[in-house]
């Protein structure tokens, strides 16, 4: 049996110039001012040695002032056993997660799906099943998820642990509804799961939506951890800086994975981010402003050339549709490669089935010369091409 290509997305990241790359998940943004100085000044203070594995105290304090002020949940950074840790990135907290419960168990995810939700698992000796939303609007069938994880909850081997709740999704930004995620819980206390809940995209939810935080609904803070990371809203993906929170019987255990992958996150950088994290009031709503034109622009552009933009709700990423008369996300990506030296992502990067080969990922976390050289260059490669 033949497997199915998948697309590799650091290797199409390496294919396109910088002013092309739509690609990987990553902000290209400047760093904030502020806080390229406080980095500057606490390295040249010297304090630059270990830190404690869960964090220095002056972050995690500025952290529960973050998750109070914007998730509406009461965090105490100081308690004993440990209600927040910082992590080195999101991607810490989940394989702390991984290591810590899901040894030979398996969590459900759904497509389309951030790969390294699945990889992390595999990894560490857990399993993730998948089940597919539906439709143009990507929906969660209430009965289907619960007749799923019934069955998976009761079979021998790797019995269902966990239901991962990523809102805004990577890759297709979608923002899983109040409704949608009071289903995802009522499940996870019937069959007495965990919750895990990845918010790293929470500050690009732009219009309409709002952003919930699954563990403010009844019943579900004794059970779920909450991953983040500033390297999305502070443009510091290189930093490894994230966190992780919830009820101290589950964040406390975490932290000897913590410490045994990572020791610390850097400590000169966690020290540079308490200092400024929540001293500019307007920091979200600004950075929310911004992309919410990022994203208008964009779609205008995908637009003009015959891709069908789906309405997230958010504004990290673009997914659309791509136009009629391409094969697939894939033939069409290497022709915008070859002619314009610009690329985004397919979705089958994203997913089990072929239900997403259609469908492309965009990366709109660029400056905006970049954006609109990209797309410039994008619609021209369409605008020339005769299918």
């Amino acid at each position: 049996m033949l497997t199915k290509a998948r697309p590799d997305i650091r290797t199409i990241t390496r294919l396109v110039p910088p002013s092309g790359n739509l690609v990987q998940g990553q902000s290209e943004l400047a760093i904030d001012p502020a806080l390229a100085h406080a980095a500057s000044e606490v390295i040249h203070l010297g304090q630059n040695h270990y830190s404690p594995a869960e964090g220095v105290r002056e972050l995690r304090n500025a952290v529960a002032e973050k998750i109070a002020r914007f998730n509406g949940i009461k965090v105490d950074p100081q308690a004993t056993p440990c209600e927040l840790l910082i992590t080195a990135g999101a991607t810490g907290g989940l394989v702390a997660i991984a290591h810590t419960y899901l040894k030979g168990l398996s969590a459900l995810i759904f497509e389309p799906y951030y790969p390294y939700h699945r990889r992390i698992l595999d990894e560490l000796g857990g399993r993730t099943e998948v089940l597919r939303l539906h439709g143009e609007n990507l929906e969660l069938d209430r009965d289907e998820l619960r007749a799923r994880c019934r069955e998976l909850k009761e079979r021998q081997h790797f019995p269902l642990g966990a239901i991962i709740a990523c809102t805004p999704v990577n890759p297709t930004g979608k923002v899983f509804t109040r409704g949608e995620l009071e289903t995802i819980a009522a499940v996870c206390l019937e069959l007495d799961l965990i919750c895990i809940a990845d918010e790293v995209y929470e500050h690009y939810v732009v219009g309409e939506r709002t952003h919930v935080s699954i563990a403010t609904l009844d019943g579900m803070e004794e059970r779920t951890i909450t991953v983040n990371s500033f390297s999305k809203s502070w443009n510091i993906s290189g930093w490894r800086l994230g966190y992780s929170f919830g009820n101290g019987k589950l964040i406390a255990p975490l932290n000897n994975a913590n410490n045994v992958f990572y020791v610390c996150s850097p400590t000169p950088l966690q020290r540079a981010l308490s200092a400024v994290l929540m001293s500019e009031p307007q920091y979200y709503t600004e950075l929310r402003d911004r992309f919410t034109l990022k994203r208008r622009f964009a779609a205008e552009s995908l637009e003009s050339v015959g891709f069908r933009v789906y309405e997230s709700g958010s504004a990290f990423y673009v997914w659309a549709r791509i136009p009629q008369g391409y094969q697939d996300a894939m033939q069409l990506n290497e022709l915008l490669i070859s002619r314009a030296g610009v690329a985004g992502v397919p979705g089958s990067a994203f997913a089990d089935s072929d239900t997403y080969d259609n469908y492309m990922r965009f990366c709109i976390a660029r400056e905006d010369e970049v954006l609109r050289g990209a797309f410039t260059k994008l619609q021209q490669a369409l605008s020339d091409t005769t299918i």
